[in-house]
């Protein structure tokens, strides 16, 4: 377990764009019809390149064009950004929001301490017993497996509908969740998380931490196969004191993943 708390998460980038229209349509067809072709091979090129997820959308009400994106080297997600920048059609993109963060394991995840208890007190377990140490196992193999899973994200390919928004902690005189004990906190974050797995395999979500990397503190990205699963999942989490007392919310974007062949039909280019 020490091992995966202290490893290293991979660098998260979310791009939002508008498509500035009468600079794009004051290109001839030729120029059009080339910009999109260069665009469409890049965007194709960046989702096959090694070691690279990478997610293109078509943004919906307050973007017209996204990216999300992971990879282990930041340079990396550096030169994405100016490689997208510097095509004919990314010319045309005017950029309306960014956002820069970092996979993490959650400090507050359950651990062996937590599982013997629950073992001992809830399952009447003895904890000489050869049950208990077969459960404690179980739950060192989930549980590290989960880890791995928060530090090195594998993003879902079958899921379509996606939504971005960043979130934060409150810090006011009456409401301050860095002035609650650690133990209190762990413990707002389990009903909390409780509520999200309600949700399993209709909505996936990645938390990701920004804390010294933007201006919040976790970015937040649900992947779903329908819009109404990820207002469900946000509405009832809303509920727990964590978010209804605690927590602080950006701007929502949404967006629909984005076959590069079908870049031009879809952004109306």
């Amino acid at each position: 377990m020490s091992e995966l708390n202290d490893a290293v998460g991979w660098p998260v980038l979310h791009q939002f764009y508008r498509i500035d229209r009468a600079r794009w349509r004051g290109l001839d067809a030729d120029q059009r019809a080339a910009g999109i072709s260069e665009f469409r091979d890049a965007l194709a090129a960046c989702a096959s390149e090694e070691g690279m997820q990478f997610v293109p959308m078509a943004g919906i009400a307050k973007s017209d064009f996204a990216v999300m994106a992971v990879h282990p080297d930041l340079g990396r997600i550096q030169r994405l950004g100016q490689q997208i920048a510097a095509t004919e059609l990314g010319t045309c993109l005017q950029p309306v929001y960014s956002f820069l963060s970092m996979s993490e394991v959650s400090e507050y995840m359950s651990g062996p301490t937590d599982w013997a208890k629950q073992l001992i007190e809830d399952q009447n377990v003895a904890p000489d017993s050869p049950e208990f140490a077969a459960g404690m196992e179980r739950f060192r193999q989930r549980i590290e497996k989960y880890a791995d899973a928060r530090v090195h994200p594998q993003l879902p390919t079958d899921m379509d509908i996606i939504c971005f928004y960043p979130m934060a902690k409150r810090r006011g005189e009456a409401q301050n969740w860095y002035t609650l004990e650690f133990n209190e906190r762990k413990r707002l974050m389990g009903d909390h998380a409780k509520t999200g797995r309600a949700f399993a395999g209709r909505v996936l979500q990645l938390i990701t931490s920004c804390t010294g990397l933007d201006d919040w503190e976790w970015g937040v990205t649900l992947f779903s196969h329908d819009l109404k699963s990820i207002r469900d999942v946000v509405y009832e989490m809303r509920f727990d004191p964590a978010s209804a007392v605690y927590g602080l919310f950006g701007e929502f974007y949404i967006g629909t993943r984005l076959d590069p062949a079908d870049l031009g039909d879809a952004l109306c280019l």
